[in-house]
Protein backbone atom coordinates (compact mmCIF):
# COMPACT_ATOMS: atom_id res chain seq x y z
CA UNK A 1 0.00 0.00 0.00
CA UNK A 2 1.39 3.39 -0.92
CA UNK A 3 1.87 6.19 1.58
CA UNK A 4 -0.71 8.36 -0.17
CA UNK A 5 -3.33 5.65 0.00
CA UNK A 6 -2.63 5.12 3.70
CA UNK A 7 -3.05 8.85 4.36
CA UNK A 8 -6.33 8.81 2.45
CA UNK A 9 -7.64 5.93 4.55
CA UNK A 10 -6.76 7.73 7.79
CA UNK A 11 -8.37 10.91 6.46
CA UNK A 12 -11.60 9.07 5.62
CA UNK A 13 -11.54 7.30 9.00
CA UNK A 14 -11.14 10.68 10.71
CA UNK A 15 -14.10 12.14 8.82
CA UNK A 16 -16.27 9.12 9.65
CA UNK A 17 -15.34 9.44 13.33
CA UNK A 18 -16.93 12.89 13.46
CA UNK A 19 -20.65 13.20 13.85
CA UNK A 20 -21.24 9.58 14.86
CA UNK A 21 -24.13 8.43 17.03
CA UNK A 22 -24.07 8.25 20.80
CA UNK A 23 -23.85 4.45 20.74
CA UNK A 24 -20.82 4.50 18.46
CA UNK A 25 -19.10 7.08 20.64
CA UNK A 26 -19.76 4.85 23.64
CA UNK A 27 -18.23 1.87 21.85
CA UNK A 28 -15.22 3.95 20.88
CA UNK A 29 -14.72 5.01 24.50
CA UNK A 30 -14.82 1.36 25.57
CA UNK A 31 -12.19 0.51 22.96
CA UNK A 32 -9.97 3.37 24.14
CA UNK A 33 -10.41 2.29 27.78
CA UNK A 34 -9.52 -1.31 26.92
CA UNK A 35 -6.36 -0.26 25.07
CA UNK A 36 -5.40 2.00 27.98
CA UNK A 37 -5.87 -0.81 30.53
CA UNK A 38 -3.87 -3.27 28.42
CA UNK A 39 -1.04 -0.72 28.15
CA UNK A 40 -1.15 -0.05 31.90
CA UNK A 41 -0.89 -3.74 32.87
CA UNK A 42 1.82 -4.56 30.33
CA UNK A 43 3.90 -1.59 31.46
CA UNK A 44 3.51 -2.76 35.05
CA UNK A 45 4.67 -6.26 34.14
CA UNK A 46 7.69 -4.91 32.25
CA UNK A 47 8.49 -2.53 35.10
CA UNK A 48 8.55 -5.30 37.69
CA UNK A 49 10.87 -7.45 35.60
CA UNK A 50 13.31 -4.55 35.21
CA UNK A 51 13.56 -3.57 38.90
CA UNK A 52 16.85 -4.44 40.54
CA UNK A 53 17.33 -4.71 44.28
CA UNK A 54 14.79 -4.73 47.11
CA UNK A 55 12.58 -2.16 48.79
CA UNK A 56 10.68 -1.98 52.07
CA UNK A 57 8.93 -5.34 52.49
CA UNK A 58 6.16 -4.01 54.72
CA UNK A 59 4.31 -2.01 52.10
CA UNK A 60 4.02 -4.34 49.10
CA UNK A 61 5.57 -7.79 49.30
CA UNK A 62 4.64 -8.80 45.77
CA UNK A 63 6.70 -5.90 44.46
CA UNK A 64 9.37 -5.69 47.16
CA UNK A 65 10.52 -9.31 47.23
CA UNK A 66 12.75 -9.98 44.26
CA UNK A 67 11.72 -13.64 44.07
CA UNK A 68 8.03 -12.75 43.86
CA UNK A 69 8.35 -10.17 41.10
CA UNK A 70 8.27 -12.59 38.13
CA UNK A 71 5.04 -14.12 39.43
CA UNK A 72 3.52 -10.70 39.99
CA UNK A 73 4.58 -9.63 36.51
CA UNK A 74 2.92 -12.75 35.08
CA UNK A 75 -0.26 -11.94 37.02
CA UNK A 76 -0.31 -8.42 35.58
CA UNK A 77 0.21 -9.79 32.09
CA UNK A 78 -2.64 -12.27 32.64
CA UNK A 79 -4.93 -9.37 33.59
CA UNK A 80 -4.62 -8.33 29.94
CA UNK A 81 -6.56 -11.49 28.93
CA UNK A 82 -10.01 -10.27 30.12
CA UNK A 83 -9.18 -6.84 28.72
CA UNK A 84 -8.45 -8.39 25.31
CA UNK A 85 -11.71 -10.34 25.54
CA UNK A 86 -13.50 -7.05 26.19
CA UNK A 87 -11.71 -5.44 23.24
CA UNK A 88 -12.73 -8.35 21.02
CA UNK A 89 -16.40 -8.18 22.01
CA UNK A 90 -16.58 -4.40 21.70
CA UNK A 91 -14.73 -4.65 18.40
CA UNK A 92 -17.33 -7.07 17.03
CA UNK A 93 -20.17 -4.71 17.87
CA UNK A 94 -18.26 -1.65 16.68
CA UNK A 95 -17.30 -3.36 13.44
CA UNK A 96 -20.88 -4.32 12.62
CA UNK A 97 -22.16 -0.81 13.37
CA UNK A 98 -19.31 0.80 11.48
CA UNK A 99 -19.76 -1.36 8.41
CA UNK A 100 -23.41 -0.43 8.21
CA UNK A 101 -22.22 3.15 7.78
CA UNK A 102 -19.46 2.16 5.40
CA UNK A 103 -21.76 0.05 3.22
CA UNK A 104 -22.84 3.19 1.37
CA UNK A 105 -19.23 3.73 0.30
CA UNK A 106 -19.55 0.65 -1.89
CA UNK A 107 -21.78 2.69 -4.16
CA UNK A 108 -18.92 5.15 -4.57
CA UNK A 109 -16.59 2.42 -5.77
CA UNK A 110 -15.03 1.20 -2.51
CA UNK A 111 -14.13 -2.50 -2.44
CA UNK A 112 -14.74 -4.84 0.52
CA UNK A 113 -10.99 -4.69 1.15
CA UNK A 114 -11.18 -0.88 1.38
CA UNK A 115 -13.99 -1.17 3.92
CA UNK A 116 -11.99 -3.55 6.08
CA UNK A 117 -8.89 -1.37 5.84
CA UNK A 118 -10.95 1.63 6.95
CA UNK A 119 -11.94 -0.39 10.01
CA UNK A 120 -8.28 -1.14 10.68
CA UNK A 121 -7.40 2.55 10.29
CA UNK A 122 -10.00 3.51 12.87
CA UNK A 123 -8.77 0.73 15.18
CA UNK A 124 -5.22 2.08 14.86
CA UNK A 125 -6.42 5.57 15.81
CA UNK A 126 -8.35 4.26 18.80
CA UNK A 127 -5.50 1.96 19.89
CA UNK A 128 -2.97 4.77 19.69
CA UNK A 129 -5.11 7.08 21.81
CA UNK A 130 -5.69 4.33 24.38
CA UNK A 131 -1.98 3.41 24.50
CA UNK A 132 -1.03 7.04 25.10
CA UNK A 133 -3.61 7.40 27.89
CA UNK A 134 -2.43 4.14 29.49
CA UNK A 135 1.21 5.19 29.36
CA UNK A 136 0.58 8.61 30.89
CA UNK A 137 -1.68 7.06 33.53
CA UNK A 138 0.89 4.43 34.49
CA UNK A 139 3.84 6.82 34.77
CA UNK A 140 1.82 9.39 36.72
CA UNK A 141 0.27 6.74 38.98
CA UNK A 142 3.61 5.12 39.70
CA UNK A 143 5.28 8.38 40.64
CA UNK A 144 2.33 9.32 42.88
CA UNK A 145 2.36 5.90 44.58
CA UNK A 146 6.11 6.01 45.21
CA UNK A 147 5.81 9.50 46.69
CA UNK A 148 2.86 8.49 48.89
CA UNK A 149 4.64 5.36 50.17
CA UNK A 150 7.80 7.29 50.95
CA UNK A 151 10.14 5.18 48.85
CA UNK A 152 13.40 7.08 48.69
CA UNK A 153 14.99 6.33 45.34
CA UNK A 154 11.94 6.51 43.08
CA UNK A 155 14.02 6.81 39.92
CA UNK A 156 15.54 3.41 40.59
CA UNK A 157 12.14 1.72 40.43
CA UNK A 158 10.56 3.78 37.66
CA UNK A 159 10.10 2.09 34.32
CA UNK A 160 12.95 2.90 31.89
CA UNK A 161 12.02 4.63 28.63
CA UNK A 162 13.01 1.87 26.19
CA UNK A 163 10.17 -0.69 26.83
CA UNK A 164 7.44 1.96 26.56
CA UNK A 165 7.39 2.23 22.73
CA UNK A 166 7.47 -1.57 22.44
CA UNK A 167 4.46 -1.97 24.74
CA UNK A 168 2.55 0.80 22.96
CA UNK A 169 3.28 -0.75 19.56
CA UNK A 170 2.12 -4.14 20.86
CA UNK A 171 -1.20 -2.73 22.09
CA UNK A 172 -1.83 -0.80 18.86
CA UNK A 173 -1.03 -3.91 16.81
CA UNK A 174 -3.43 -5.94 19.00
CA UNK A 175 -6.19 -3.38 18.33
CA UNK A 176 -5.59 -3.65 14.57
CA UNK A 177 -5.53 -7.46 14.77
CA UNK A 178 -8.84 -7.48 16.64
CA UNK A 179 -10.36 -5.31 13.90
CA UNK A 180 -9.12 -7.65 11.17
CA UNK A 181 -10.30 -10.72 13.07
CA UNK A 182 -13.83 -9.51 13.74
CA UNK A 183 -14.29 -8.36 10.13
CA UNK A 184 -13.67 -11.84 8.69
CA UNK A 185 -17.29 -12.91 9.12
CA UNK A 186 -18.88 -9.75 7.75
CA UNK A 187 -19.69 -9.19 4.07
CA UNK A 188 -20.37 -5.57 3.13
CA UNK A 189 -22.35 -5.00 -0.06
CA UNK A 190 -23.81 -1.69 -1.25
CA UNK A 191 -26.33 -0.46 1.35
CA UNK A 192 -26.37 -3.76 3.25
CA UNK A 193 -24.38 -5.83 5.72
CA UNK A 194 -24.59 -9.61 6.03
CA UNK A 195 -22.91 -12.14 8.31
CA UNK A 196 -21.18 -15.15 6.86
CA UNK A 197 -22.47 -18.57 7.84
CA UNK A 198 -21.46 -19.77 11.29
CA UNK A 199 -18.37 -21.92 11.57
CA UNK A 200 -18.65 -25.67 12.19
CA UNK A 201 -19.35 -26.96 15.68
CA UNK A 202 -16.38 -26.85 18.08
CA UNK A 203 -14.23 -29.94 17.80
CA UNK A 204 -14.02 -32.33 20.76
CA UNK A 205 -10.25 -32.26 20.30
CA UNK A 206 -10.15 -28.73 21.77
CA UNK A 207 -10.25 -30.20 25.29
CA UNK A 208 -7.11 -32.32 24.68
CA UNK A 209 -4.77 -29.67 26.25
CA UNK A 210 -6.85 -29.79 29.43
CA UNK A 211 -6.83 -33.60 29.46
CA UNK A 212 -3.04 -33.55 29.09
CA UNK A 213 -2.36 -30.68 31.48
CA UNK A 214 -4.22 -32.03 34.52
CA UNK A 215 -2.24 -35.30 34.87
CA UNK A 216 1.01 -33.39 34.37
CA UNK A 217 0.16 -30.92 37.13
CA UNK A 218 -0.89 -33.69 39.52
CA UNK A 219 2.24 -35.72 38.73
CA UNK A 220 4.49 -32.72 39.40
CA UNK A 221 3.27 -32.63 43.01
CA UNK A 222 4.59 -36.14 43.66
CA UNK A 223 7.91 -35.87 41.79
CA UNK A 224 10.84 -34.79 43.93
CA UNK A 225 13.22 -33.48 41.30
CA UNK A 226 14.83 -30.21 40.31
CA UNK A 227 12.70 -29.94 37.19
CA UNK A 228 9.30 -30.48 38.83
CA UNK A 229 8.60 -26.72 38.73
CA UNK A 230 9.02 -26.76 34.97
CA UNK A 231 6.67 -29.73 34.82
CA UNK A 232 4.16 -27.84 36.96
CA UNK A 233 4.41 -24.79 34.69
CA UNK A 234 3.91 -26.93 31.57
CA UNK A 235 0.84 -28.62 33.03
CA UNK A 236 -0.63 -25.30 34.19
CA UNK A 237 -0.18 -23.73 30.76
CA UNK A 238 -1.80 -26.72 29.06
CA UNK A 239 -4.71 -26.64 31.52
CA UNK A 240 -5.29 -22.91 30.99
CA UNK A 241 -5.15 -23.33 27.21
CA UNK A 242 -7.55 -26.25 27.48
CA UNK A 243 -10.06 -24.23 29.50
CA UNK A 244 -9.94 -21.36 27.01
CA UNK A 245 -10.01 -23.53 23.87
CA UNK A 246 -12.52 -26.09 25.12
CA UNK A 247 -15.12 -23.72 26.58
CA UNK A 248 -17.18 -23.67 23.39
CA UNK A 249 -17.23 -27.47 23.23
CA UNK A 250 -18.27 -27.72 26.88
CA UNK A 251 -21.09 -25.26 26.23
CA UNK A 252 -22.22 -27.26 23.19
CA UNK A 253 -22.40 -30.49 25.20
CA UNK A 254 -24.15 -28.71 28.07
CA UNK A 255 -26.72 -27.28 25.64
CA UNK A 256 -27.36 -30.70 24.11
CA UNK A 257 -27.85 -32.21 27.55
CA UNK A 258 -30.16 -29.39 28.62
CA UNK A 259 -32.17 -29.78 25.41
CA UNK A 260 -32.72 -33.49 26.09
CA UNK A 261 -33.79 -32.81 29.67
CA UNK A 262 -35.85 -29.69 28.91
CA UNK A 263 -39.30 -29.64 30.45
CA UNK A 264 -40.30 -26.09 29.53
CA UNK A 265 -40.31 -24.15 26.26
CA UNK A 266 -37.96 -21.53 27.75
CA UNK A 267 -35.30 -24.12 28.58
CA UNK A 268 -35.63 -25.80 25.17
CA UNK A 269 -35.31 -22.44 23.38
CA UNK A 270 -32.23 -21.55 25.46
CA UNK A 271 -30.60 -24.91 24.74
CA UNK A 272 -31.26 -24.72 21.01
CA UNK A 273 -29.93 -21.15 20.80
CA UNK A 274 -26.68 -22.19 22.49
CA UNK A 275 -26.42 -25.33 20.38
CA UNK A 276 -26.74 -23.23 17.20
CA UNK A 277 -23.80 -20.95 18.14
CA UNK A 278 -21.73 -22.17 21.11
CA UNK A 279 -18.59 -20.29 20.02
CA UNK A 280 -20.03 -16.85 20.75
CA UNK A 281 -20.67 -17.69 24.39
CA UNK A 282 -17.47 -19.71 24.64
CA UNK A 283 -15.30 -16.67 23.95
CA UNK A 284 -16.52 -14.73 26.96
CA UNK A 285 -17.32 -17.63 29.29
CA UNK A 286 -13.76 -18.92 28.85
CA UNK A 287 -12.43 -15.69 30.36
CA UNK A 288 -14.87 -15.95 33.27
CA UNK A 289 -13.74 -19.56 33.82
CA UNK A 290 -10.10 -18.45 33.88
CA UNK A 291 -10.96 -15.92 36.60
CA UNK A 292 -12.59 -18.75 38.58
CA UNK A 293 -9.49 -20.90 37.98
CA UNK A 294 -7.11 -18.27 39.36
CA UNK A 295 -9.51 -17.40 42.18
CA UNK A 296 -9.64 -21.03 43.31
CA UNK A 297 -5.85 -21.32 43.10
CA UNK A 298 -5.55 -18.16 45.21
CA UNK A 299 -7.78 -19.79 47.82
CA UNK A 300 -5.35 -22.72 48.09
CA UNK A 301 -2.42 -20.32 48.50
CA UNK A 302 -4.35 -18.38 51.14
CA UNK A 303 -4.88 -21.59 53.13
CA UNK A 304 -1.17 -22.34 53.04
CA UNK A 305 -0.35 -18.83 54.28
CA UNK A 306 -2.88 -19.00 57.12
CA UNK A 307 -1.83 -22.53 58.12
CA UNK A 308 1.84 -21.58 58.39
CA UNK A 309 0.98 -18.46 60.41
CA UNK A 310 2.34 -16.07 57.81
CA UNK A 311 -0.35 -13.49 58.54
CA UNK A 312 -0.32 -13.71 62.34
CA UNK A 313 3.41 -14.02 63.16
CA UNK A 314 4.12 -10.31 63.29
CA UNK A 315 1.22 -7.83 63.32
CA UNK A 316 3.62 -5.10 62.23
CA UNK A 317 4.60 -7.01 59.09
CA UNK A 318 1.94 -6.38 56.46
CA UNK A 319 3.68 -8.50 53.83
CA UNK A 320 1.01 -11.17 53.37
CA UNK A 321 -1.95 -8.93 54.16
CA UNK A 322 -0.97 -6.46 51.45
CA UNK A 323 0.04 -9.18 49.02
CA UNK A 324 -3.17 -11.17 49.37
CA UNK A 325 -5.19 -7.95 49.33
CA UNK A 326 -3.62 -6.98 46.00
CA UNK A 327 -4.23 -10.48 44.65
CA UNK A 328 -7.92 -10.54 45.54
CA UNK A 329 -8.29 -6.99 44.27
CA UNK A 330 -6.83 -8.08 40.92
CA UNK A 331 -9.26 -11.03 40.82
CA UNK A 332 -12.25 -8.77 41.43
CA UNK A 333 -11.03 -6.40 38.75
CA UNK A 334 -10.59 -9.26 36.27
CA UNK A 335 -14.11 -10.50 37.05
CA UNK A 336 -15.48 -6.97 36.56
CA UNK A 337 -13.81 -6.68 33.16
CA UNK A 338 -15.00 -10.16 32.16
CA UNK A 339 -18.55 -9.25 33.18
CA UNK A 340 -18.29 -6.07 31.13
CA UNK A 341 -17.31 -8.23 28.15
CA UNK A 342 -20.41 -10.33 28.87
CA UNK A 343 -22.54 -7.17 28.74
CA UNK A 344 -21.13 -6.37 25.32
CA UNK A 345 -21.64 -10.00 24.24
CA UNK A 346 -25.31 -9.79 25.24
CA UNK A 347 -25.67 -6.56 23.27
CA UNK A 348 -24.07 -8.17 20.23
CA UNK A 349 -26.24 -11.30 20.53
CA UNK A 350 -29.40 -9.21 20.67
CA UNK A 351 -28.18 -7.07 17.79
CA UNK A 352 -27.68 -10.21 15.70
CA UNK A 353 -30.89 -11.99 16.76
CA UNK A 354 -33.20 -9.00 16.87
CA UNK A 355 -35.36 -10.24 14.00
CA UNK A 356 -35.69 -13.71 15.58
CA UNK A 357 -36.75 -12.19 18.89
CA UNK A 358 -39.22 -9.93 17.14
CA UNK A 359 -40.63 -12.90 15.21
CA UNK A 360 -41.10 -14.90 18.42
CA UNK A 361 -42.81 -11.97 20.10
CA UNK A 362 -45.05 -11.41 17.05
CA UNK A 363 -45.97 -15.12 17.10
CA UNK A 364 -47.31 -14.75 20.64
CA UNK A 365 -44.32 -15.54 22.85
CA UNK A 366 -44.45 -13.29 25.94
CA UNK A 367 -41.44 -11.06 26.43
CA UNK A 368 -41.20 -12.38 30.01
CA UNK A 369 -40.72 -15.91 28.62
CA UNK A 370 -37.98 -14.65 26.30
CA UNK A 371 -36.25 -13.08 29.31
CA UNK A 372 -36.41 -16.33 31.25
CA UNK A 373 -35.02 -18.15 28.24
CA UNK A 374 -32.00 -15.85 27.96
CA UNK A 375 -31.35 -16.23 31.70
CA UNK A 376 -31.41 -20.02 31.40
CA UNK A 377 -29.16 -19.75 28.37
CA UNK A 378 -26.60 -17.95 30.54
CA UNK A 379 -26.89 -20.53 33.33
CA UNK A 380 -26.49 -23.45 30.91
CA UNK A 381 -23.34 -21.86 29.47
CA UNK A 382 -21.72 -20.45 32.61
CA UNK A 383 -22.22 -23.21 35.19
CA UNK A 384 -20.27 -26.11 33.61
CA UNK A 385 -17.45 -23.92 32.27
CA UNK A 386 -16.88 -22.23 35.65
CA UNK A 387 -17.16 -25.56 37.48
CA UNK A 388 -14.46 -27.05 35.24
CA UNK A 389 -12.22 -24.04 35.90
CA UNK A 390 -12.58 -24.45 39.68
CA UNK A 391 -12.10 -28.25 39.59
CA UNK A 392 -8.99 -27.88 37.43
CA UNK A 393 -7.44 -25.48 39.94
CA UNK A 394 -8.27 -27.80 42.85
CA UNK A 395 -6.75 -30.83 41.15
CA UNK A 396 -3.68 -28.86 40.13
CA UNK A 397 -3.03 -26.86 43.31
CA UNK A 398 -4.09 -29.33 46.00
CA UNK A 399 -3.72 -32.93 44.72
CA UNK A 400 -3.07 -34.14 48.26
CA UNK A 401 -6.52 -32.88 49.21
CA UNK A 402 -8.03 -36.13 47.93
CA UNK A 403 -5.29 -38.48 49.14
CA UNK A 404 -4.69 -37.35 52.74
CA UNK A 405 -7.71 -35.19 53.44
CA UNK A 406 -7.46 -32.56 56.14
CA UNK A 407 -11.00 -31.51 57.08
CA UNK A 408 -10.26 -27.80 57.62
CA UNK A 409 -8.35 -27.67 54.33
CA UNK A 410 -11.14 -29.52 52.52
CA UNK A 411 -13.74 -27.15 53.97
CA UNK A 412 -11.77 -24.02 53.06
CA UNK A 413 -10.63 -24.97 49.56
CA UNK A 414 -13.91 -26.58 48.50
CA UNK A 415 -15.92 -23.72 49.98
CA UNK A 416 -13.70 -21.15 48.31
CA UNK A 417 -14.03 -22.94 44.95
CA UNK A 418 -17.82 -23.12 45.26
CA UNK A 419 -17.92 -19.46 46.20
CA UNK A 420 -15.90 -18.50 43.11
CA UNK A 421 -18.21 -20.55 40.87
CA UNK A 422 -21.32 -19.08 42.49
CA UNK A 423 -19.92 -15.54 42.24
CA UNK A 424 -19.06 -15.92 38.55
CA UNK A 425 -22.39 -17.52 37.62
CA UNK A 426 -24.31 -14.93 39.64
CA UNK A 427 -22.42 -12.12 37.90
CA UNK A 428 -23.23 -13.61 34.49
CA UNK A 429 -26.89 -13.99 35.47
CA UNK A 430 -26.99 -10.40 36.75
CA UNK A 431 -25.60 -9.18 33.42
CA UNK A 432 -28.35 -11.07 31.60
CA UNK A 433 -31.01 -9.60 33.87
CA UNK A 434 -29.66 -6.10 33.34
CA UNK A 435 -29.89 -6.59 29.57
CA UNK A 436 -33.68 -7.03 29.72
CA UNK A 437 -34.18 -3.55 28.32
CA UNK A 438 -32.07 -4.46 25.31
CA UNK A 439 -34.11 -7.63 24.84
CA UNK A 440 -37.37 -5.71 24.98
CA UNK A 441 -36.02 -3.36 22.33
CA UNK A 442 -34.88 -6.29 20.17
CA UNK A 443 -38.34 -7.90 20.39
CA UNK A 444 -40.07 -4.76 19.10
CA UNK A 445 -42.13 -5.26 15.89
CA UNK A 446 -39.99 -2.72 14.05
CA UNK A 447 -37.18 -5.33 13.88
CA UNK A 448 -39.36 -7.50 11.61
CA UNK A 449 -38.82 -4.98 8.84
CA UNK A 450 -36.26 -6.04 6.25
CA UNK A 451 -33.66 -3.40 5.52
Amino acid sequence: MTGGRTRDLFAVAGMLARGTSRGERRRRRLLVSGAALATFFLLGAANLLLIRGTTQTEWAGLVAEEGLRPGTALALALLVVPVLALLHQVGRVAQAAQERRLAALRLAGATPRDVRLLGVAEALRVGTVGALIGTVGYVAGQQAAMAALGVGDTGRYAIPPWPVPAVMALVVAAAALVSLRVSRHVVVSPLSVARRASRPAPSPYTIIPLALGLPIVVASAFIDAAWNLWLLALGAVLAIVGIAAGAARVILESARLAGRWARTPETLLAARALEADPRAGGRTMAVVALVVFFGTATGVVTWDVVRTGGIFDDPEDRFWLVSLGLTYGALLFALLVAVTALVVHRAEALLESGRSMAALAAAGAPVASLRRSTLRQTLIAATPVCAIGALTALLGMAPGLFLTPDLPMVAWTAGHALFMVALAVAAAAAVTALSNRLLTRAAAPVNLRAE
